[in-house]
């Protein structure tokens, strides 16, 4: 799979920087055509509870609106320095809206970049907009942090096994970064208490990616019931010197809306290299 459009959030924040970099030094790499979307709110929708007065509504729309604006010409700037195919889109609507219309957006494109929870503007509700897209675009999330380092070159990558059809499609979806990494390592956890013949299928997984011409090298991590699992993956991943994390989003579904499940509220808030999900 080559990424040829990619869709990517900006905003008003210094966190959106970063994005605006791994999106067009992607689009270089692969000839993609770049969307960049910015909201621009109509109603404000209160959040945590918060009380918003009237009067106060309007100003902090046009803010927000305005550091939108500024978000997409400093995206402008950017591609057309690099010389890629973009397109740039003010999307109207509530800010509970948004993250609605933003995953259909994304479902006409092969992946969607977006920034972690906690460095988004909160009236767009960060933790809605990623959890929309993952679970309901169809389509791969790539979360980028703040700091993401200088390059989009992506050496080293630990993908997460753990069996599940969410961890497989990942894979599949991350097939153009695991052939281009110069080292994938396939992180499996390992419960001690239980026998060695209810372990996964690492060798098939191994021998699959290998028919797609990628080698995988298999690590495993001990581990406990009722451990961070999350925690327990990101600090392997730091050990390893990993440029990429790729693994599969889970959730706890709640009548038609999502609640991230614990594995992956972790790595989304605390990775601090970009993160590859798919569910």
């Amino acid at each position: 799979m080559s990424f040829k459009d990619v869709i990517v959030y900006v905003d008003g924040t210094s966190a959106s920087k970063a994005r605006d970099l791994m999106a067009i030094g992607l689009a270089k790499a692969h000839g993609a055509h770049l969307v960049a979307v910015a909201l621009a709110p109509q109603a404000l929708m209160p959040l945590y509870g918060a009380d918003v007065a009237f009067a106060d509504m309007s100003g902090v729309l046009d803010g927000v609106r305005a550091q939108g604006e500024e978000a997409l010409a400093r995206f402008r700037t950017a591609a057309d320095a690099a010389g890629v195919s973009y397109d740039v889109r003010l999307m109207h609507g509530t800010s509970d809206e948004f993250p609605h219309d933003f995953a259909a957006a994304a479902r006409l494109t092969d992946l969607a970049i977006l920034g972690q929870p906690r460095d988004g503007d909160p009236l767009v509700g960060q933790y809605a907009l990623v959890e929309r897209c993952l679970f309901a675009s169809g389509r791969p999330v790539l979360i980028v942090p703040a700091s993401p380092g200088e390059t989009v070159g992506v050496e080293t990558v630990v993908v997460a096994w753990d069996g599940s059809a969410e961890a497989a499609r990942a894979f599949s979806d991350a097939r153009t970064f695991l052939k281009d990494a110069k080292r994938v390592v396939l992180l499996t956890g390992l419960n001690e208490a239980k026998p060695r013949d209810d372990g996964l299928p690492v060798d098939g997984m191994v021998a699959h990616l290998a028919r797609h011409g990628i080698d995988a090298e298999p690590v495993t991590v001990p581990m406990n019931e009722g451990g961070d699992v999350g925690r327990l993956l990101l600090t392997r991943a730091k050990d390893l010197s990993a440029d990429m994390i790729v693994m599969g989003a889970f959730h706890h579904s709640r009548w038609r809306e999502f609640i991230l499940g614990g594995v992956t509220l972790t790595m989304l808030e605390e990775a601090n290299i970009p993160l590859f999900m798919s569910h």
